[in-house]
């Protein structure tokens, strides 16, 4: 019994030093907010103060030290973020992920974003002679500094990943997958390229493939400046997405108020960009001063310029412009080789990869690249390659001027050079919301627009051998829709269709009414507009297209007839369209939207096909036409030998919400709470590994907001019972330009992507209740708060 006793004294003791070293392991691996660190590449000693957030607010005293300094604060906190971005857009992840990983590498490779990455870096990236590549290259020594001599993330060393230097080439991987994540093309285009062939144009009538009529429009204005004084394709690309382990951008609002529709008397500027939650947040904050330059900014990790900012002089803000900037062309091969291109056979190109698999043996794939881009057709694992398919991308065939354009936006001294900023910018496509120090509001689309031939239909497949369906040319930047300091005193973007220019509607993926119009609903207010009045429009859960959608159920399940739908008809019809927490109508609306959705129409395209369209904005243009016409052909289910109805269909739709949210929240309709099924947790790419997924994951919270609200916490559109948020404002932003120094932010989780930091997580409760902080460039303010690290040269 001694002995025994012993042996469990001495396991109980090898356990607590195990948990002690492992405790003390886990201290050193923190990011160093304090005290003083000797750097190999600093010209002269810079100071950083981290606020109370770990907000890094830099002081150089020249260009090249503020922004290495930014390389090695923004590493120290999100290494692995920047090791993630860089080996998804290279397709590189199954060589430190394994096999799981080797579709998306596949679909990576395939895309040709490497490709784009080198060729930018050899054109702009291999001198220093321009101030944007002293910066760029300043940025990446800065990182490279903490990959030698910094504290390697947890993340590395779980997974085993090698520590290697930044390349120039890794910037504009960034670029390019970022590019990607505003690609919606790649899942709409097949999917409704399936229904056409197969199904038929009857079955498109009931999808709003272009912009429906009852779209609300951004509007242009060009004002006077102010001076003060196939089932294969869709299936791969949507299993490929669903494991990239890096969220991916997904819409956004933005909008500037006049000043003379303010109280202070100048611009409020608003803006909260929406992109796939994970943790870490995607957005880094930092603060650079040095003489001449005031900088405030949110940057993406790997690219040292920061795409959301403001300076001394203005602000801006972005949201997708959703312009089509991708598209599928069929080509016709012969056995030599060869491909038909404007009517003339061409040799097409062919490009070998290796893709390394952790545990694993290499895969070779051999690229054939035609005039349209990079074929993807025996690549992607098709079943069917009777019809070749090419690839046209917008990255990869158009100079890429995002890093110079980026550049230029943060050290802006005037308007004109904001105006310039915005007409380099090729792709990815953006909406630019500006307001400056001197009065001015303005609006630009941001993108490289083709001239198309006014016979093709962008969105579906077309004809790569006659050369009919060639693009013409590109329109002038001055073509763009835009608006500059418009007489009714506001711009806004809501990732919805721009107004034509010169009678021409540029296509794109635009989205429904109900975010756009609440915004232009409530911005329209005749006030004097204040920070707070901003805070509650950012936060507002009120949609009106999806009331207007409820009553449709509604009267469909009163015609049905039947008592244990009424508490469900109540509810819709009462409904104000507020999604609000503790409110019972947008469970059950969701519930029946989903449920209805999904079984008129995964029977005619499968269910891989319906997961692809849902993603995109072309189902949500289409609920409201799509359950208004009780005649459509979706409605039949095709399993059986019966023709079913739109009541048929709503009727089993209702059977099963009713189930569902008995089993999610008991048999009381009273608990049936929004809150209870709508819920945000920031997943990290540990999420999938259950012993590790609480130690990273942020959350759960119950969130207010819903699919297309302005606090648009969306989610996927399953049958699952639970609508679990996977994206939303990557940030909610607010400037009132009377006080500059002091505007107002939240980040959904935190500052740092360092589990063992205080700021990994810590907004994560305030963003999630409404809450903001301030963005603090006042240096007496800053110096208040937080803590001081102090950079120096090393010594040689």
């Amino acid at each position: 019994m001694k002995l025994l006793k012993r042996i469990l004294l001495g396991l109980v003791a090898l356990l607590l030093i195990a948990g002690i070293g492992l405790y003390i392991y886990l201290q050193t691996t923190r990011p160093v907010y304090s005290g003083e660190l000797a750097l190999a590449g600093l010209k002269e000693p810079v100071t950083v103060h981290y606020d109370d957030y770990g907000v890094p607010h830099i002081y150089a005293q020249n260009e090249a030290d503020a922004y290495f300094a930014l390389g090695y604060v923004h590493a120290q906190d999100r290494l692995f973020q920047m090791e993630m971005i860089r080996r998804a857009a290279s397709g590189r992840l199954s060589e430190v992920l394994g096999k799981d990983l080797l579709k998306v590498d596949k679909l990576f490779r395939a895309l040709g974003i490497n490709q784009f990455a080198e060729a930018h870096a050899q054109q702009f990236l291999q001198a220093d002679t321009a101030g944007f590549q002293r910066a760029a290259l300043a940025y990446q020594k800065g990182i490279n500094e903490f990959i030698r001599t910094g504290k390697t993330p947890l993340e590395f060393s779980i997974i085993g990943i090698p520590k290697t230097e930044f390349e120039p080439k890794d910037i504009y991987l960034a670029v390019g997958f970022m590019s990607f994540g505003f690609a919606e093309g790649l899942r709409a285009d097949p999917v409704l390229e399936k229904i056409k062939t197969e199904l038929g144009a009857e079955y498109l009538k009931d999808l709003a493939v272009e912009t429906p009529a009852n779209a609300v429009r951004i509007q242009n204005f060009n004002g006077a400046r102010k001076i003060k004084a196939t089932d294969s394709l869709i299936a791969f690309f949507g299993e490929a997405l669903d494991k990239i382990p890096v969220p991916l951008w997904q819409g956004s609002n933005g909008w500037a108020i006049a000043g003379d529709r303010t109280a202070s008397g100048m611009p409020i500027l608003a803006n909260d960009t929406h992109i796939g939650f994970a943790q870490p947040a995607v957005w880094y904050e930092a603060h650079l001063e040095y003489p001449g330059y005031k900088f405030y900014g949110h940057h993406i990790a790997g690219i040292p310029f920061g795409l959301l900012g403001q300076n001394h002089f203005a602000g801006w803000g972005l949201t997708m412009f959703e312009n089509d900037d991708t598209d599928f062309f069929y080509e016709e091969t012969n056995d030599e080789g060869q491909v038909k291109y404007k009517g003339e056979w061409v040799d097409i190109q062919f490009r070998k990869e290796i893709i390394k698999v952790k545990g694993d043996i290499d895969v070779e794939l051999t690229i054939p690249v035609t005039p349209h881009g990079n074929m993807i057709s025996g690549i992607l694992e098709f079943t069917d390659e009777s019809k070749p398919t090419s690839l046209w991308w917008l990255l990869n065939h158009e100079t890429n001027y995002a890093l110079q354009a980026a550049y230029l936006l943060n050290h802006s001294q005037n308007f004109a050079d904001v105006e310039k900023a915005a007409s380099l910018f090729s792709a990815p496509g953006l909406n630019l919301m500006y307001a400056d120090a001197h009065g001015n509001i303005a609006w630009w689309a941001v993108a490289k627009l083709p001239v198309r031939p006014k016979h093709v239909a962008s969105k579906f497949f077309l004809d790569g051998a006659s050369g009919n369906d060639e693009y013409l040319g590109f329109y002038d930047f001055s073509k763009n829709p835009h608006a500059v300091n418009p007489p009714w005193g506001y711009v806004y973007s809501a990732n919805n269709q721009p107004d034509s220019v010169d009678g021409v509607l540029y296509p794109g993926y635009y989205y429904p009414r109900s975010r756009a119009g609440r915004i232009e609903e409530l911005i329209k207010e005749n006030k004097k507009w204040t920070v707070d009045d901003i805070k509650t429009t950012i936060l507002d859960v009120t949609s009106h297209m999806h009331t207007d959608i409820a009553r449709q159920f509604a009267a469909i399940l009163k015609s049905i007839n039947k008592s244990e739908y009424n508490e469900l008809i109540t509810q819709l019809e009462s409904w104000n369209g507020v999604h609000d927490t503790g409110l019972t109508a947008p469970a059950i609306y969701y519930n029946l939207l989903s449920q209805t959705m999904r079984l008129a129409m995964a029977d005619e395209i499968s269910h891989a096909a319906f997961e692809g369209l849902a993603a995109t904005s072309v189902l949500k243009n289409s609920y409201e036409h799509f359950i208004a016409n009780e005649n459509s052909p979706w409605w039949d289910d095709k399993n059986t030998e019966a023709k079913e109805t739109r009541s048929q269909i709503v009727q089993q739709a209702a059977d099963k919400t009713i189930a569902l949210l008995t089993a999610a929240c008991g048999k009381n309709p009273a608990d049936w709470k929004w809150g209870k099924i709508h819920t945000l947790t920031h997943k990290h790419a540990f999420d999938a590994v259950k012993p590790l997924r609480n130690f990273f994951n942020v959350g759960p919270f119950p969130v207010p907001g819903g699919s297309e609200v302005i606090n648009n916490l969306h989610f996927k559109l399953d049958t699952t019972g639970y609508y679990k948020v996977d994206g939303g404002p990557a940030l909610r932003k607010i400037t009132d330009f009377a006080d500059q120094e002091n505007g107002i932010t939240v980040s959904p989780s935190g500052q740092s992507g360092n589990v063992m930091s205080k700021h990994y997580g810590d907004q994560a409760g305030m963003f999630a209740t409404g809450k903001f902080r301030k963005m603090l460039m006042n240096k007496s303010a800053i110096e208040a708060t937080g803590k001081k690290l102090v950079l120096t040269p090393a010594k040689e």
